[in-house]
């Protein structure tokens, strides 16, 4: 077999991926399985941009939007109480936004890749793109890459101040709607 046909069929192997697991994340019911649904659709995106010759991009979405993102996301639905009896699934609105959205990403594909030449479909680099991405990184871009860094830092402490404080908040409504109850109960028995 030659080896744009392997390329092929991988190819169409991860659109079928990307496309079924996509589907999965907007129609299932429940918010668990939709993320792990999103689990395949990112690897799917890995895999092809891997076949693109890009293994910078395709190693580093496995690392940070698997491994990273998604992990977040999962222990976010997982650790918010009551979320399986939230139902978030609306027929004819999901109908409806999911055939305008895909209306709209349609045309918008088909006048993007319309004009464009495809003479290099198939091209493969012959080195590897970690090396110059990485020297890159560490030289001409180290200020903006260290920028970003601290930046995620502090939205994670942030996102952390805000959750316990709505923890605080809870627990305080919590102690006074007890105390209410048993200043009502003691009332209740002292008449």
């Amino acid at each position: 077999m030659d080896s744009l046909t392997v390329q092929a069929i991988f190819f169409y192997i991860f659109a079928a991926l990307i496309i079924g697991s996509a589907l999965l994340v907007v129609l299932l019911r429940n918010i668990v399985r939709s993320a792990f649904a999103l689990f395949f659709t990112l690897f799917g995106v890995a895999g092809i941009y891997i076949l693109l010759g890009a293994d910078f991009v395709g190693v580093t979405q496995v690392l940070i939007y698997i491994g990273g993102v998604l992990i977040l996301i999962v222990f976010g639905v997982m650790l918010t109480h009551n979320v399986y009896s939230v139902d978030i699934f609306n027929k004819l609105g999901t109908l409806v936004m999911g055939t305008v959205s895909a209306i709209i990403t349609f045309t918008i594909i088909y006048y993007s890749i319309k004009p464009v030449s495809w003479l290099y479909i198939g091209y493969k680099a012959d080195l590897p793109t970690t090396g110059p991405i990485g020297t890159q990184l560490m030289t001409n871009y180290l200020l903006p890459f260290e920028l970003a860094s601290v930046l995620l830092v502090l939205a994670m402490v942030g996102a952390a101040y805000l959750i316990r404080s709505e923890v605080r908040e809870s627990r305080h409504k919590g102690a006074a709607d007890q105390r209410s109850k048993i200043q009502s109960t003691v009332e209740g028995k002292g008449n």
